[in-house]
């Protein structure tokens, strides 16, 4: 087996290494911005704390947020963490009461079936009950709390045993809320050809870590079965939910989603972390091997090429903010404070370097004589970082730091490292590309619901298109290099997405009682549907629905039968979106941009629909809305007619994309894709058919890329290979490394799909990835030593090694 991180041969170089101009671990940790943020009130006659948001330059007073609240549990049990953390640390015991101010707040906060709520809007308790960033849940305030409660109980258990017992009842809700979750434990789902683990709590891997993290220090404290039964589901889960290889994309990640196997981001994604932390407390190795398998991969990326915001599917590098550094810095700090293996020290400290200037703007992020972290980062230049110094930013930088400063002596110096050269990634955005034959198709979007797109745009090259791209290579970038595509795989088969054509129109009366068997049936049924807010699912009996769809050359007609325990609409007109309401997303065949976007509602004034696109209602709509005999859900009947739709003269073979979706309460929704509507390319691509019609006319077509990299070999990518709904990839393009000279290299690619079909589909192509093979940071010490991290993207082997000249 490999070393549990990194396997790097690490020489032990410090021993001549000075920090005298740094702060020593000693003095690394200043509690003074965080106890200024930190505000002692009284709740229900009790000693509490709330933690004001935000904390703006240059002053640096407190600024609340008038719509969310003035404090969240969110960053309270995070400062909860730092406080107790540091109490050990030092003795203080002035932060022991700080902590436990913390914990009373964060159990106010907590309801009765173990979720929370987040946000308070004023200093005697008034709770924020359902705003999108603080409603009833079990999602990232809920986590963060249980992680603060888990760790209160570990250490009042030897200081008070008492307040420890309030604290573990208070968990122990929380816990059995999560556990109640698990009883899916060992279902999989299956999306896009990858099993995925069903039971990941929220669907979330990184919220599911943090909750994980709570557990395991509550489990470290007062080990009993049921702690260890939800560990171990938890852990089992995100342990197997890791994908890709040091050169296959998605490069050994862990997801941060369940609904996306393609995307990551850093804010938050302690999975490797806790699974370091849940391993060493139930003695599972495989869950560390599965971590340290992320750690010799995916996360040596961001040491050896640089950090990155999001991948998802291709890398962001801006907007950096401490929540990165910190949980690069936690993953290599705790095998470290297990094993006192120095490596981990050092890595840790590599990590943390970015808090002292080692970032992409070269600018100091964490200062110790006021311990204040700043804000972020959104350019690679000084006058692109957030000076502001709010909670979060304050309180991840704290953490990081109260880990460092445990780290070894020999490792402090690492810390003050600075980079003097690196290997970078090229993205190259393919709608910058020339045209060569034909016009492409342009379309926009950012968010797809399982990734972004680079540069907000992205090309379709149809029969017989071309485009070239030119870039240039510089001396120091001749290398060789791995060359990638952000593209689209398209589903393989979609003949099943036909709207039939009816010559007798069904009567719009809620009952849907005269629809023949033919209708398009579209469900909504499965945990990977949902855009966001998992952890509300309670399944399909509860929360689901079936949309039914016919036409005819006046209308469209919708059919859709809901599951939902309970209907609640009090609103009219544009309100409808606070209640139950059924979202229809419409376009026409080119997929680049919404053509209408309605609402179905069941309103106190009766069955609207609503044109969000026009602000009116939708001229010549009907609804009708009925209740299920059950109780259990109802029925939306509508005609709309094309018109509304901003489509005209449809006919067999017209094209149209089309999503139905609904919210299931605070920030969730399920739609048929489980892609964001909002993005037009997202939609499903429906064919309108009549008796007769050749139905290959619906059927998916054979779509495939050419792309030639200089005169070298052409390769062709088949791009038709989803085995069910189109998605975002990044394919390799050149099997093997290729050598790269200094110079000018061109990019051509081009449809390749089956040439004179009856549908000859679209090749869509968002970006390309010019990765060099072997990752390279050129670090100096503060003695002048260098040292040099490198990563073979193809192999697999790492090295820190000693380079100075």
């Amino acid at each position: 087996m490999r070393s549990l991180f990194l396997g790097l041969v690490l020489l032990v170089l410090v021993s001549s290494i000075s920090a005298q101009d740094n702060p020593s671990a000693a003095d690394l940790v200043n509690l003074d911005h965080l106890l200024q943020l930190t505000e002692p009130v009284t709740i229900d006659g009790r000693d509490m704390a709330i933690v004001h948001i935000y904390s703006e330059y240059p002053d640096y007073e407190w600024v609340d947020d008038a719509d969310e609240g003035i404090s969240a549990v969110d960053d309270v049990a995070r400062a909860a963490v730092v406080y107790l953390w540091e109490y050990e640390r030092t003795g203080n015991a002035d932060l022991l009461d700080w902590a436990r101010r913390c914990l009373n707040f964060i159990m106010y906060m907590q309801a009765d079936d173990g979720e929370f709520y987040n946000f308070v809007f004023t200093r005697e308790g008034e709770i924020n009950e359902r705003g999108g960033t603080s409603y009833k849940s079990l999602g990232w305030w809920a986590m963060r709390a249980l992680w603060a409660l888990g760790e209160g109980v570990r250490v009042f258990d030897t200081v008070d045993p008492g307040y420890a017992d309030e604290l573990a009842a208070a968990y122990q809700r929380t816990e059995a809320a999560i556990a109640a979750s698990l009883s899916n434990y060992g279902q999989y789902t299956t999306l896009h050809g990858f099993e995925i683990p069903a039971w990941i709590p929220a669907s979330e891997p990184d919220i599911a870590a943090i909750g994980l993290l709570g557990m395991s220090a509550y489990y470290a404290a007062r080990p009993n079965d049921a702690s260890a039964d939800a560990i171990t589901k938890v852990a089992d889960a995100l342990a197997e939910y890791r994908l890709g290889t040091d050169s296959e994309y998605p490069f050994g990640m862990h997801p941060s989603n369940a609904n996306a196997p393609g995307f990551w981001h850093n804010w938050g994604a302690h999975v490797p972390h806790a699974l370091v932390v849940a391993g060493m407390a139930l003695e599972r190795q495989d869950w560390i091997d599965s971590a340290a398998a992320t750690a010799e991969s995916f996360l040596l990326r961001q040491l050896a090429f640089e950090p990155f915001r999001h991948i998802g599917v291709v890398p962001y590098r801006l907007e950096q903010l401490a929540y990165a550094p910190n949980m690069l810095v936690q993953t290599y700090a705790a095998p470290y404070s297990a094993t006192n293996d120095e490596r981990y020290a050092q890595l840790a400290a590599l990590a943390g370097s970015w808090y002292f200037g080692n970032n992409m703007a070269d600018t100091q992020m964490y200062y110790p004589d006021s311990g204040r972290t700043y804000d972020g980062i959104n350019g690679p230049v000084a006058w692109r970082v957030n000076r502001n110094a709010g909670a979060e930013s304050t309180i991840e930088g704290l953490m990081s730091m109260s880990a460092l400063a445990r780290l070894s002596e020999a490792a402090q110096p690492f810390l003050y490292a600075t980079t003097l050269d690196e290997t970078l990634p090229i993205i190259l955005q393919a709608e910058d590309g020339e045209r060569v034959i034909g016009t492409p198709v342009y379309y926009s979007g950012t968010w797809t619901g399982e990734g972004y797109i680079s540069g907000g745009r992205y090309i379709g090259l149809g029969e017989g298109q071309r485009m070239r791209l030119t870039f240039t290579l510089d001396e120091d970038q001749a290398d060789d290099y791995l060359l990638y595509v952000a593209h689209v795989r398209q589903a393989a088969n979609s003949s099943a997405f036909l709207i039939p054509r009816t010559d007798a129109p069904p009567t719009i009366d809620g009952s849907g009682d005269d629809w023949g068997d033919n209708a398009l049936v579209l469900e909504a049924n499965t945990a990977r549907q949902l855009l966001r807010g998992g952890g509300l699912w309670q399944g399909a009996e509860v929360d689901s629905h079936v949309v039914h769809l016919l036409w005819d050359a006046e209308h469209l007609y919708v059919l859709a039968d809901v599951r939902d325990p309970e209907h609640v609409q009090d609103f009219t007109v544009s309100g409808v979106w606070q209640g139950d309401t059924l979202w229809l997303y419409f376009t026409s065949g080119d997929m680049r941009a919404l053509d209408a976007k309605l609402t179905l509602a069941q309103t106190p004034q009766g069955g609207q629909v609503w044109d969000w696109q026009q602000t009116r209602f939708a001229p010549g709509a009907t609804l009708v809305w009925q209740a299920a005999d059950d109780g259990g859900g109802y029925t939306y009947e509508a005609a709309i007619p094309w018109a509304a739709l901003d489509i005209d003269n449809p006919q067999a073979g017209t094209r149209i994309g089309f999503e139905a979706g609904r919210g299931l309460g605070g920030n969730s929704f399920m739609d048929l894709t489980g892609r964001d509507p909002d993005v037009a390319a997202n939609l499903l691509q429906l064919t309108l058919t009549a008796p007769g019609m050749d139905e290959t006319l619906g059927g998916a077509a054979n779509v495939a890329l050419n792309v030639r990299l200089d005169r070298q070999d052409e390769f062709t990518l088949q791009q038709s290979v989803s085995p069910d709904s189109d998605y975002f990839w990044l394919d390799a393009v050149t099997p093997q490394p290729v050598r790269l000279e200094a110079g000018d290299h061109t990019i051509r690619y081009e449809y390749a799909g089956d040439e004179g079909s009856s549908n000859p589909g679209v090749s869509k192509i968002d970006a390309f990835y010019l990765q060099p093979v072997v990752g390279r940071r050129v670090y100096a010490l503060p003695n002048g030593q260098q040292l040099t991290l490198t990563y073979n993207t193809v192999t697999g082997a790492s090295a820190l090694q000693d380079t100075t000249p």
